[in-house]
């Protein structure tokens, strides 16, 4: 699991490098910003020892965002709700608020995220990082890894998911 962090780090930061060197309009801050809405689409990998033991394993899952961006400065400041459906993982179905933090480079955004989610076994902090793509002036592409833990019912429960997705800004 470990390896895959690392694997998609490397990755983004390697995305994102390109972006900068491509970039013909770096700051691109409006093309983040305002309401949108939109849909994913990812894999789940969930473990529980302790009390409760369900060996590491992995689901898809289909999962759902809204959220509004504002520029400050050079960086993007905003808020997102979600809903996982990873049916089959440790912690169920999660639903989820988040802050996000982004710098656009030119059609490129990467960000972190930290919020809470929950549903079972209780709510956590959620935390997680990505890279945002505006393929038009509507549609946003992303990809990012998000993980939560949490120590319950003297339980360790442990998610991280990685995700594709598409955006829709409501301009």
């Amino acid at each position: 699991m470990n390896i895959g962090k690392i694997a998609l780090t490397f990755a983004a930061l390697a995305f994102c490098g390109h972006a900068a060197a491509q970039s013909d309009n770096p700051g691109n801050i409006e093309a983040f910003t305002g309401p949108y809405i939109g849909t994913k689409v990812g894999a789940n990998i969930s473990s529980v020892s302790g009390a409760t033991n369900r060996s590491s394993h992995t689901t898809i899952f289909p999962g759902f965002v809204a959220g509004y961006g504002f520029g400050v400065g050079p960086a993007v400041i905003g808020a997102e709700i979600f809903a996982d459906l990873h049916f089959g993982s440790a912690t169920n179905k999660d639903i989820g608020i988040d802050a996000k933090l982004g710098y656009p480079i030119g059609s490129f955004m990467p960000y972190g995220r930290v919020g809470v989610t929950g549903t079972s076994p209780s709510y956590r902090i959620h935390y997680g990082a990505g890279v945002e793509y505006m393929a038009t002036r509507n549609i946003s592409v992303f990809s990012e890894w998000t993980g939560d833990t949490d120590r319950a019912g003297g339980s360790r429960w442990v998610n991280s998911s990685f995700t594709i997705g598409v955006n829709y800004r409501l301009r």
